[in-house]
């Protein structure tokens, strides 16, 4: 111990990092233990990709119940059960607004954002509620953490330090956005621990679709529309989800492909896959048909890109009518194999994948340090004792919609109660 305190390094100022500095302060005032704090951050500023989350505009959090916010951390929907029952999203809205002073608004799909709108202002916020804490804290920039070691207490080597700590907070994140110091640290740290950490690939990114495609994508670019998105590979299918897609120059994003992104394995480009959209998903083959017959029925002089307008965008109606070579004719000259055409491409419409999604670019990791070998309640490595690891580092990773910052939130005010008790 260091003048009797208790000495807490946390490797990483990232979003993670800086929420469990915020919570062990928030929860020092109810202990007896009297902290010194010091986060080892490798860049020259924290929270550098926070500040790139929702686009800027930082979505903190999903205002859905616990059991309805689950099914959006996939494989670690029961690992985080006993976190999320202990810090909700409603704990991090009353976080936010009552203790930072920084007011939020719910917008589509019980997203929370701030009302400034503004992710550097998050980021600036939490630093503010730290820099101004009772407790003691070092905020060290430009700090990269090239060893981790234990004898005795955490033994912290960076490029030109040695830090001792009684209790080490592994935050460094993952491997994705590498360009804001998310470089891998966390698992080759963790594996010097003895930690298995599970092969890592991109979750919540756009898909690249084939040069064939490209066209059809690119000429739609900046359109969102509702659909349901299929992963297929191998020749049979994989994934499916339904939500908005956005069409972009190089192929697709938007929520439903971003959430289905992290089934695309890396090996994508030898195993012929592909993305099957349906933009009427409500209806089935035979149900979509009967409904564009009524619509020729009641409308002949009318173009079957302009009746297909009453389902998707003009625009997606213009485009699926190329594919389907009808775009010049009227309903009443529309034969049976043109009218199936064109229910084919609005229903089972088929893009080639190019290449997996890069994690240079992906906003979340999938993959990461084991989760059976941390403990769910406290974030302990079962491991190494007073080792907590937290993040991107762990193999958690959650739909868009605030789920993933909600995941580090939960996380780190676990960690503060087990660690101050």
């Amino acid at each position: 111990m260091n003048e009797g305190n208790l000495r807490v390094g946390i490797v990483g100022g990232g979003a993670s990092g800086l929420f469990a500095c915020c919570q062990l302060i928030n929860n020092a005032a109810h202990s007896s233990d009297k902290l010194d704090i010091t986060i080892l951050e490798k860049m020259s500023e924290v929270g550098k990709k926070l500040t790139l989350t929702g686009h800027g505009r930082c979505n903190i959090t999903n205002r859905k119940d616990i059991s309805a916010f689950k099914l959006g951390m996939n494989e670690a929907a029961n690992f985080l059960h006993p976190s999320l029952k202990n810090f909700s999203p409603e704990d991090t809205i009353k976080f936010m607004e009552e203790t930072l002073g920084m007011p939020l608004k719910e917008e589509d799909n019980n997203r929370m954002f701030p009302v400034a709108d503004s992710a550097v202002v998050v980021r600036d916020n939490l630093v503010k509620y730290i820099e101004n804490s009772d407790v003691k804290v070092r905020i060290l920039k430009n700090s990269n953490v090239v060893d981790i070691r234990k004898p005795m207490d955490f033994e912290v080597h960076t490029d030109n330090m040695v830090y001792h700590f009684d209790i080490l907070i592994l935050a460094c994140g993952g491997a994705s956005f590498p360009q804001t110091g998310s470089t891998g640290d966390s698992y080759r740290f963790a594996s010097e621990f003895g930690h298995k950490v599970e092969p890592t690939r991109a979750a919540l990114s756009g898909i690249k679709v084939a040069e064939k495609d490209r066209e059809f994508t690119s000429a739609l670019s900046g359109v969102s529309v509702n659909a349901n998105a299929s992963l297929y590979y191998s020749n049979s299918k994989a994934s499916s989800v339904e939500g908005d897609i956005l069409f972009t120059e190089t192929g697709l994003s938007g929520p439903a492909i971003m959430t289905l992104s992290r089934e695309v394995p890396t090996d994508i480009d030898e195993l012929d896959g592909w993305i099957e959209l349906d933009f009427v998903p409500s209806y089935s083959d035979e149900d979509f048909d009967k409904e564009l017959q009524n619509l020729i029925n009641s409308k002949p002089d009318t173009k079957i890109v302009n009746l297909g307008a009453n389902f998707v965008p003009q625009s997606l109606s213009r485009e699926l009518a190329k594919r389907a070579e009808v775009t010049d004719l009227f309903a009443q000259n529309l034969s049976k194999t043109h009218r199936k055409a064109f229910v084919k491409e609005m229903k089972h419409l088929e893009l080639a994948i190019d290449e997996a999604p890069s994690i240079k670019t992906a906003y979340v990791t999938r993959g990461g340090v084991n989760l059976k070998e941390v403990d769910r309640k406290t974030m302990e490595s079962k491991k190494v004792k007073d080792l907590y690891i937290i993040g991107e580092a762990l193999d958690v990773d959650g739909i868009s919609g605030g789920y993933n910052l909600q995941a580090c939130m939960s996380e780190a005010y676990a960690v503060s109660k087990a660690i101050l008790g």
